[in-house]
């Protein structure tokens, strides 16, 4: 999986998270929200994108940093080196058993 995806789909859990939980914290605000966002509209939405764009680039470099980047073509790499019989000769029978259907 590419760094980006995750940093995406992560970025979205947390703001659609922090939308839930901040939301019903700012009930008492519901009759003031036309007035605040015709006032502070701008300088809101900037502050919102800079926040969401900040929390996808650090959880693009922690994935990066970390190796994330790279395990998914890892993990494929070691997969298929597994099927075609390399590496661990009791996975790679557990895996042709499963081909065949043979299930213990």
């Amino acid at each position: 999986m590419q760094p980006w995806k995750i940093s995406a789909g992560l970025t979205a859990a947390l703001a659609g998270s922090a939308f839930l939980l901040g939301g019903a914290r700012l009930e008492y605000l519901s009759s003031h929200w036309p007035r605040i966002l015709a006032e502070h509209g701008v300088a809101l939405a900037l502050h919102a994108a800079l926040a969401l764009t900040t929390v996808a680039a650090t959880i693009y470099v922690v994935a990066r940093t970390t190796g994330l980047a790279d395990l998914g073509r890892r993990v494929d790499l070691a997969e298929r080196s597994v099927r075609r019989g390399e590496g661990d000769p009791g996975l790679a029978d557990a895996l042709h058993q499963d081909r065949q259907g043979e299930w213990k």
